[in-house]
């Protein structure tokens, strides 16, 4: 049963998805802890409690907490607080006590005891209340704490528990899904690019032919080993975390996979660490999950926050969402998109038939089995029950109409570069905002191309390989949440690059060298969400010292651009008119 609650005031919670812990014994101590009958429970409030958290720091109060009956535990109880410098915070939370920190350390930090409550509630071994913010242990969790086990390893009746607990949960069959058609061997990047809600900021993915060609470029070992362990997208994380359980639990192994990639005549070859094949334990369990043969299908766990995790729209996405889910899952035999936009605004939630079915193809993409034929989806899934807690007055912002807007114009590129609205305007994730760029131009525009980065280097550039009269382009990526105004220093730091590709004889790491031999011709350009102050003035003035034309980019012209050239309503001559002309 999916029950609908209005509400005035609830906590913003982010339930879900993991990116952090991975070790299964102290999950298993954090489930037990809710079970005022389980000896771990007993030991935390007598021994642990006492001897890691001082008074000062709430002991009293958190061994009270513990002492209710039934016993609901708040978020603040559970997780605590931190400091700036987190090694040197106090133990001052339930989780935080449970878990042993790193090294010597007794008691672990505030945000990783926030990832063991969230893995723990993904899992649907404790559950949440809207109403006063506690969590409290399931069934599910009640069975795991019995079988509970001091051991440092798990014990074989916990791991059978943890085997179906995981199976509940959409992500993994997702994971375990992609992996099992036609035994797919696959990156975290491959996975990460097909889980999750693709077309925004809090499931992105490290375009992975873009950074083949990035680390090629580099010499340094060091540069090249940071950009393959640690570039990577929110949804790579996931993936790469709910590999390392299935792994774990024998579902899964990991096996590094060589990637080639080829630009104009030249090709790079990298292998990627974080790879990942089913293993043949892992298909039967898949198969399990899914009710073939004699199995009943597994009722997966869905959370209100889980269909959203960031940005100002993702209380009105999880809304949405939630409420497609309702729709769908109490349909009789099939749905249409229209009688979903029904529904929806029958709710109070005005949206279109386009972004419906984005939504349901994200759907599918967390792990959820619905049919899509056309214009009209079946439900072929069973889930537990869940709450859509719904605010008053809950409107897309400015940004997601402007998805909407292009949604209805945008058929043949993918809705994944949909993010590169979310990402134009966040500028801790200015990397990825190069790269989702450098990918739309080079995957979907027909330019050959590469993102460039690092110190003296542009953005990336891109070039024609294949026209009478070839021409490239240096780009600048830029990433501001209230515009771009094109600042002077900034201006100055494009006006040479342009000028070391005109005498190719400064900067050592030579990077016109990556301007395809018959390129005469160049132009520069910046791209940003939108741009404001007097930034055709540097433009200009570019162009005059440098004589080289160039252009300011919004990035939402940029994607109907890219549509028009997968379309073939422009091709690239066109573009070189249009722009720069």
């Amino acid at each position: 049963m999916i029950k609908i609650i209005h509400t005035k005031n609830i906590k913003s919670r982010t339930f879900g998805w993991v990116q952090n812990p991975s070790n299964f014994r102290s999950l298993c101590n954090v489930v037990a802890v809710f079970d005022h009958n389980s000896q771990k429970h007993k030991e935390l409030i007598n021994k642990e409690i006492p001897a890691l958290i001082t008074t000062k720091n709430g002991r009293d109060d958190l061994i009270n907490a513990m002492n209710q009956r039934p016993l609901k535990l708040s978020y603040f109880h559970l997780v605590g607080t931190g400091t700036s410098k987190r090694a040197e915070a106090p133990c001052n939370s339930i989780v935080q006590a449970t878990v042993k920190g790193q090294g010597e350390k007794e008691y672990t930090d505030n945000w990783t005891s926030d990832g063991f409550v969230r893995w723990a509630h993904c899992l649907g071994f404790i559950e949440y209340d809207y109403a006063d913010d506690t969590f409290s242990i399931t069934s599910s969790g009640l069975n795991l704490s019995a079988v509970w086990s001091k051991e440092n390893e798990v014990n074989a009746d916990e791991r059978k528990i943890l085997v179906n607990a995981i199976l509940s949960y959409p992500p993994a069959i997702r994971v375990l899904t992609l992996l099992a058609e036609n035994n797919a061997h696959l990156t975290k990047f491959e996975i990460g690019r097909k889980l999750g809600f693709t077309s925004e900021n809090g499931f992105t993915s490290m375009p992975q032919d873009v950074l083949i060609r990035t680390i090629s470029g580099i010499s340094d070992s060091k540069e090249r080993n940071e950009m393959r362990n640690n570039w990577e997208g929110s949804s790579d994380k996931y993936a790469r975390m709910i590999s390392s359980w299935l792994i774990k639990l024998g579902l899964v192994e990991k096996m590094p996979k060589e990637i080639t990639v080829a630009v104009g005549t030249m090709t790079y070859t990298e292998k990627i660490g974080q790879s990942f094949i089913i293993t043949a334990q892992g298909i039967t369990a898949l198969r399990k999950a899914q009710g073939v043969s004699k199995h009943n299908r597994i009722a997966k766990n869905i959370s209100f926050e889980m269909l959203s995790t960031k940005g100002t729209d993702r209380t009105f996405l999880r809304t949405r969402r939630s409420l497609i889910i309702k729709a769908l899952s109490e349909s009789r035999n099939f749905i249409t998109a229209d009688e979903i936009v029904i529904f929806l605004n029958n709710n109070g939630i005005e949206t279109s038939n386009a972004a419906v079915i984005d939504d349901i193809n994200g759907l599918v993409n967390i792990g959820l089995d619905i049919s899509i034929n056309e214009n009209f989806f079946i439900w072929k899934d069973k889930i537990n029950d869940f709450t859509i807690p719904i605010s008053a007055n809950v409107e897309a912002s400015e940004h997601e109409r402007t998805k909407d807007e292009l949604r209805e114009n945008i058929s043949h590129i993918s809705h994944e570069y949909l993010s590169l609205i979310d990402l134009a305007y966040d500028s801790k994730q200015n990397r990825l905002f190069e790269m989702k760029t450098m990918q739309l131009l080079t995957e979907e525009c027909g330019f050959d191309g590469l993102h460039l980065g690092g110190s003296r280097k542009p953005d990336g550039i891109v070039y024609t390989s294949s026209l009478s009269n070839n021409y490239g382009v240096i780009i600048d990526t830029k990433s501001y949440s209230r515009g771009y105004n094109l600042p002077i220093g900034q201006a100055d730091e494009m006006q040479r690059y342009i000028q070391e590709n005109q005498r190719r004889d400064e900067n050592p790491n030579k990077w016109w060298n990556n301007f395809g031999d018959t390129v005469d011709t160049f132009y520069f350009m910046f791209v940003a969400g939108h741009f404001v102050g007097r930034y055709k003035d540097q433009i200009d003035r570019i162009s005059l010292i440098t004589n080289t034309k160039g252009v300011a980019i919004e990035v939402n012209r940029l994607l109907l651009t890219a549509e028009n050239l997968k379309s073939k309503r422009y091709d690239l001559v066109k573009v070189e008119s249009d722009y720069f002309d």
